[in-house]
């Protein structure tokens, strides 16, 4: 293990003084200049399809809320075309508060799965689900049918990961990012929460090579795991980021850059920090305390403007 590092995640910064290899870890911090490298300019020529089709499956009744932050995240973060795949439900909510999305409507009752594979696979260069869903009955066997059916690359958070079985985990064939918190991510693998307070970075490490996922292992230092062995820390964010819906916005914006092309373990790193340091922007404005999901997504274009250095309160 590396000393010192469980010190970092709880926020004290520490240099790493310990060889990794004994472990086989290799750990980065992830900082300004390692995302100024990955968010690039926009070519002149470009159009809507340059950036990517991000499709959501998200929300349910009283949650209706986490569809629309997962989809304006996602638009705020440049995606070319975001659709909602939606519960009649909550279709005229989403509808009306993400206006620039697209948003389909199915029958939570009586699904067709053929027309859900026309409007949500065949459509998205990307998916995100398990936002908000906790409530949508029939969430389980939806989830099953996207990882049975679809080869597209797959953020799964919060209901979503609740759900996940072993059967899913070994079998899965598309690209798979999940977005546990501590709590979230204990009860993936069957453990006690206390069990996540130590050691983080390593079992975050194991659990992404043995079922070849990305973890987005959310806390006060997010840590991303990759199935090729690398780990990275985040250094943006704050205390006022804990409140209902910062994680679905950072599923929206992880998806975003996922669609745009960039590769898996840049688009995690860059859509990490930047979904920190727009909660970092939005608390030096409205305060840790009063610091809102919303917030977030009103701040990421200043938060994409400092990375790119082109203007922004952070440079």
């Amino acid at each position: 293990m590396v000393r010192g590092i469980d010190k970092y995640i709880l926020g004290i910064s520490e240099i790493f003084d310990a060889p990794t290899e004994d472990k086989g870890l290799r750990i980065s911090l992830t900082e300004h200049r390692d995302v100024r490298n990955i968010i690039k300019k926009r070519e002149r020529d470009s159009h809507k399809g340059t950036y990517g089709r991000v499709g959501i499956l998200s929300g349910s009744k009283g949650m209706a809320g986490a569809a629309v932050l997962n989809c304006n995240a996602a638009l705020r973060s440049g995606s070319g075309l975001v659709k909602a795949c939606v519960t009649e439900a909550i279709y005229c909510i989403v509808e009306s508060m993400a206006l620039e999305a697209i948003t389909y409507a199915f029958d939570e009752q009586n699904i067709d799965y053929d027309e859900l594979d026309r409007e949500l696979i065949q459509f998205s260069d990307v998916i995100a689900t398990g936002s908000g869903c906790a409530n949508m009955k029939r969430y389980g066997e939806l989830l099953r049918f996207l990882t049975e059916n679809s080869q597209k690359p797959l953020v799964i958070d919060a209901e979503g990961i609740n759900l996940l079985t072993p059967d899913i985990l070994n079998n899965h064939r598309q690209i798979m990012i999940l977005t546990p918190h501590y709590g979230e991510m204990a009860r993936l693998i069957n453990k006690d929460p206390d069990y996540m307070r130590e050691n983080i970075i390593e079992k975050a490490a194991e659990f992404a090579c043995k079922y070849n996922v990305y973890l987005v292992l959310k806390g006060a230092r997010t840590v991303i795991a990759c199935p090729q062995g690398n780990s990275y820390v985040n250094t943006t964010g704050n205390p006022g980021m804990a409140t209902a819906g910062s994680g679905d916005v950072l599923t929206g914006i992880i998806a975003s850059l996922i669609g745009q092309k960039i590769e898996i373990p840049d688009a995690l790193r860059a859509a990490v920090y930047i979904h920190g340091l727009a909660g970092d922007i939005g608390s030096s404005c409205a305060g840790e305390y009063s610091l809102i999901a919303g917030d977030i997504i009103r701040y990421l274009p200043e938060a994409f403007k400092a990375v790119m250095g082109t203007g922004g309160c952070v440079t």
